[in-house]
């Protein structure tokens, strides 16, 4: 009897072990196929990284020392960068005129299409009075390319076109060039950022919101918190992690801000900006051209890196929000 008492504990306590045992490998399955499903999405971004990031970076760096002479001889010195800051200081350069440009862009993401479309989402997210139709509206050009946004912005704003006529019509000014026209061009293209860059925010914001607990806004209406007090009290210390993210991302992108110069001016008029300069100095053909374009890559590295560290150690003392 007491044989058999034995015999059926053990095989009881085997039996758990082997469901435990296969408990394990399905979770180990489960885990795997999670890993595989993430890493299929990882695989192609970690691959332009290496490619266009890492290896292009590692190329451009000799690039920028390069000094060419009219023999064919290549010299390693610093003459690309003291060309640079020597043409700062010329009237009407294009270098000059590019940073400046590049920092208004900037200023106008930072300081307003960021704080505006993080507010705009909530109002969104709160479903307003006609947000399908505005979600719509501000959805429409982040869902085809930017080409053909720009193709239909130089229609609207173009010779003949709507804005034209109502310029016309409203300030008694005719034929205004709104891309061929100091006064207007970068302008124009300012107000293109402006549009385009709130949309392009907009879903960001709106998953940001998603993600706040329903009870706790339920909570929150049952204490009798307005609209206003919501966001201050609910919305806006939920978000704030992600916000900093947003910042941070903002500020390490200070010199990448351009507008849609090779698209609707060519540079032209006064809308060179870093990202065009770089692209049409290593387009170019010239080898002297595009060492100056790493010099100015290089540049900008060194200049956005102590920002960048700074940001970052700001954001990284915001305690991440659990919910």
């Amino acid at each position: 009897m007491e044989k058999n008492k034995i015999s059926k504990k053990a095989d009881s306590v085997q039996q758990v072990l082997s469901s435990n045992e296969k408990n394990i490998i399905t979770l180990r399955k489960a885990k795997t196929k999670e890993l595989l499903c993430i890493w299929s999405f990882l695989i192609i971004p970690l691959i332009n990284l290496c490619i266009f990031w890492v290896y292009g970076t590692i190329q451009s760096f000799p690039i920028a020392f390069e000094h060419r002479f009219m023999d064919g001889t290549i010299k390693y010195d610093f003459y690309n960068f003291e060309y640079l800051i020597k043409t700062l200081s010329e009237p009407g350069n294009i270098f000059g005129q590019s940073i400046l440009n590049t920092l208004i862009y900037w200023l106008l993401g930072f300081g307003f299409i960021m704080p505006f479309g993080f507010l705009m989402a909530f109002f969104l997210y709160k479903r307003i009075f006609g947000f399908k139709f505005f979600r719509f509206v501000f959805f429409f050009p982040s869902l085809i390319s930017s080409v053909i946004i720009a193709a239909f912005f130089k229609y609207i704003f173009g010779p003949g076109g709507q804005m034209p006529y109502l310029w016309e019509q409203i300030f008694g000014i005719k034929d205004v060039m709104f891309f061929a026209d100091s006064r207007y061009a970068f302008k124009t293209l300012l107000f293109y950022n402006l549009y385009h860059g709130l949309t392009g925010q907009l879903l960001y914001w709106l998953a940001a919101y998603a993600r706040i607990p329903e009870e706790i806004v339920e909570a929150g209406k049952i204490d009798g918190l307005s609209v206003l007090k919501e966001f201050r009290h609910i919305a806006f210390p939920l978000t704030l992690p992600f916000f900093s993210t947003m910042m941070l991302l903002n500020f390490t992108g200070i010199l990448n801000a351009g507008g849609p110069a090779l698209l609707l001016t060519g540079g032209d008029y006064g809308t060179w900006d870093i990202p065009f300069y770089l692209y049409k100095f290593t387009t170019s053909g010239s080898l002297n051209d595009q060492g100056l374009a790493g010099a100015v890559g290089l540049f900008k590295g060194l200049i956005v890196l102590p920002f960048a560290l700074l940001i970052n150690k700001l954001v990284n003392r915001i305690e991440p929000v659990q919910y």
